[in-house]
């Protein structure tokens, strides 16, 4: 059995994962080629399939980019869930973590001890 080979300028539809920054949290993220969604409903637009992709819940402006950094991270859906999950969490209850903070690099002297 032979395994495909990722490409870096050729991007595939399928769920990754990523660091915005050196040092950071991962975050997940999802790529695929459709119709653009709406930024208030979520519903597809009228309008001509493109390459998409989505950091966590941010729509990324540029797609070969986030390509070219998550290609290497591919993960299945639960990874997936788990990590949308954490951030959601992370944000609403935890701003300090490194999953809310996820643009910025990971500072072991703030995080919290986990004993």
């Amino acid at each position: 059995m032979s395994i495909a080979r990722i490409q870096p300028d050729q991007p595939q539809t399928g769920l990754f994962k990523r660091r915005l920054v050196k040092d950071g949290a991962w975050v997940p993220v999802k790529i695929w080629y459709g119709a653009p969604l709406d930024p208030d409903t979520g519903e597809e637009l009228d309008r001509s399939p493109r390459w998409q992709a989505l950091e966590g819940d941010r729509p990324s402006d540029d797609v070969p980019h986030t390509w070219l950094y998550s290609c290497d991270h591919p993960i299945d859906k639960a990874e997936y869930d788990y990590l949308m999950a954490l951030g959601r969490y992370s944000v609403a209850h935890d701003p300090e973590s490194p999953e809310a903070r996820s643009h910025k690099p990971i500072d072991l002297h703030r995080l919290k001890p986990v004993f």
